[in-house]
């Protein structure tokens, strides 16, 4: 079956993973994660992107990422062989060690990308490792004491204009983890039916959205393409949910 083509807009932001080869660990030791974050930090001054958050897990990386030009494919194909490169040499290794594709998701508003970050940064908390403060592979720390890699500017100013009071209010954001279970929807690349119809709601702020097949015809594909453009929800489960045609016209 081939692979879906990649939603790639021209300084897009993306939620980005990568994993590595069956699941398998790509770090084995803090000098294996620090060579990642400096090939990441090479990589990002070499396509001059921007990296809004990252988290390093034993067997996966999330990157929070805005593109430039489309470089997206670029700037993962070299973190991935630069690193698998150096980590092959020095474990005496040979054969792949991420899967070969990177997921990607485009991400559309601030809401989304907000709950993005806060969903990168607990991860080693939701996995049991440590608290997400005390975690020393992620962003959290660049965000509360001076940014290294990160651009965090953008995103302390949606808190407030005093860095301070910015910092103190992201911090709160992140430590709240009464919306964990929507924030990790919003970070899945596939979707069950009852995590779309979650999703839809969050987006279009619908109770019931059973009545978006009742409005006409120009409103409905209004939401409806808003939906397929900005989520992994696809056509098909789209139409699934809403009890609709999939025929309908101008869907993106």
């Amino acid at each position: 079956m081939p692979r879906a083509k990649r939603h790639l807009v021209n300084g897009g932001i993306y939620h980005i993973m990568i994993r590595g080869v069956n699941k398998q660990i790509i770090f084995n030791d803090d000098k294996d994660r620090q060579m990642f974050i400096r090939i990441m930090n090479y990589c990002k001054k070499k396509y001059d992107c921007k990296i809004y958050a990252y988290c390093l897990m034993n067997n996966h990386v999330h990157i929070l990422f805005k593109d430039k030009e489309f470089m997206i494919s670029d700037f993962m194909h070299d973190i991935a062989y630069i690193y698998a490169e150096n980590f092959n040499k020095k474990y005496n290794r040979v054969g792949h060690l991420f899967q070969d594709r990177f997921k990607s998701i485009n991400v559309y508003n601030d809401n989304y990308l907000l709950r993005l970050i806060r969903y990168i940064h607990r991860n080693p908390e939701k996995a049991g490792i440590c608290k997400t403060e005390k975690y020393k592979w992620s962003s959290y720390k660049e965000y509360i004491y001076r940014p290294n890699i990160i651009e965090r500017e953008k995103i302390l100013n949606k808190f407030h204009s005093n860095k301070q009071i910015a910092i103190i209010k992201f911090k709160e954001f992140i430590s709240d983890n009464s919306q964990e279970d929507l924030d990790r929807i919003y970070a899945k690349e596939k979707l069950r039916d009852d995590e779309a119809i979650q999703l839809i709601k969050d987006i279009t702020k619908l109770k019931e959205i059973s009545k978006i097949k009742h409005y006409k015809k120009e409103k409905r594909n209004e939401i409806i393409n808003k939906i397929l453009k900005t989520t992994n929800i696809n056509k098909t489960q789209i139409a699934r949910i809403l009890e609709i045609s999939r025929n309908f016209k101008d869907m993106m």
